[in-house]
């Protein structure tokens, strides 16, 4: 990994055999100056470094910045951020836009590197991140209601389906009852992480993402205002319950 700048090294301890050992840290991917940083993002491998002992993977997470002038996005990695106060987070990046800031770019916080991977394919393929994040919770519930324990769910790309047929493990929303149009959508893919470490594929149709912007929209949150916001599961859950409220 070829990195011409913030590459830095951290101790690991491996959670298989406790071994201890060094492993590359990057502290910040600026596709500027770093061609392949988002080829290096959207691997997820980074964040796993093996253990030169048993051969085993093990997590790490640390503070990161993401910069992607050509896709307009900047992301900044808070490790644990999803149980702290995050708007007292934002706020306080806020106050520091003058250096923290780019101009005409969208700026986010994320709690992990899933997070990071996820805003970087979500602004190549032009989408609504927000709306995106609504979409989670449709499939979640669905798992959840078939006694799956989940922990998150991030965005992985788009499928065109080739034939009008309903793929596997897809939730389809229709606005005219049963309409074989549907099949025939665009597919958000997303690997959806269960608590017991696995990773179950699931999609979603293009209805249900129009869903989700039509309600940013009724809610004045379809359009970006520049600063520094965390928009993930949580967020997406406190959204759809604000509705069955109203």
């Amino acid at each position: 990994m070829k990195n011409p700048w913030a590459v830095g090294r951290t101790t690991v301890q491996c959670q298989n055999c406790s071994h201890i050992f060094t492993a590359q840290m990057v502290n910040c991917f600026d596709t500027l100056i770093w061609q392949e940083a988002r080829e290096i993002l959207d691997a997820e491998d980074f964040f796993y470094p093996v253990c030169p002992q048993c051969q085993s993977q093990t997590e790490i997470s640390y503070p990161c910045r993401y910069i992607d002038r050509e896709l307009g996005v900047a992301a900044v990695l808070i490790p644990g951020i999803e149980g702290q106060d995050t708007a007292e987070a934002s706020g306080n990046m806020n106050a520091y836009m003058g250096r923290l800031a780019f101009p005409g770019m969208e700026h986010r916080v994320v709690g992990n590197f899933y997070a990071m991977a996820e805003q970087m394919r979500i602004h190549r393929h032009h989408l609504n991140d927000r709306a995106v994040q609504l979409l989670k919770p449709f499939m979640i519930g669905g798992l959840q209601s078939r006694g799956f324990e989940v922990w998150n769910g991030f965005f992985t790309g788009i499928v065109l389906p080739k034939e009008a047929k309903k793929m596997d493990d897809t939730v389809y929303f229709s606005l005219q009852g049963e309409d074989p149009a549907v099949y025939t959508e665009k597919v958000y893919q997303f690997n959806i992480y269960l608590t017991n470490g696995e990773v179950v594929p699931h999609g979603i149709n293009d209805t249900a993402y129009r869903i989700c912007m039509n309600i940013l929209k009724e809610k004045g949150l379809a359009e970006d205002d520049g600063l520094f916001h965390l928009y993930d599961l949580s967020w997406a859950i406190d959204i759809h319950n604000s509705l069955q409220q109203s």
